[in-house]
């Protein structure tokens, strides 16, 4: 079984404020079950990531929600990448990393290709 390292950095991808590495309570097909999970402190979100399932949004009762979320994949390993960096001088930009390999990408880059 896949594990969430707890040496990635995430981002929120709602708020882009750092995420913590946290233990919450999954609600899947009516078992809980414990998991590691990265959370987002902003009072209210319930926007969460981990490596094997990505960035997912649960309820106060720890259902996973169906809402879209972002789910870019990496081009090499196809893992689910996490929001890394964000820049408040260019609103648009957005760097993505593998947990994985650690490959980079921008949203620029996923623009480009999404043309082609």
């Amino acid at each position: 079984m896949v594990q969430t390292r707890r040496d990635l950095q995430p981002l929120c991808y709602e708020h882009h404020t750092q995420m913590r590495l946290s233990r919450i309570l999954l609600r899947i097909a009516k078992k809980s079950r414990q998991t590691a999970a990265y959370v987002c402190d902003v009072p209210g979100c319930f926007v969460r990531y981990n490596h094997p399932r990505g960035y997912f949004i649960t309820t106060q009762e720890g259902e996973i929600e169906g809402e879209t979320v972002p789910r870019i994949r990496c081009p090499h390993d196809k893992q689910l990448m996490y929001l890394a960096e964000v820049r408040p001088e260019q609103t648009g930009y957005r760097l993505w990393r593998c947990p994985e390999c650690n490959m980079s990408r921008t949203n620029e880059e996923l623009s480009r290709a999404s043309q082609a």
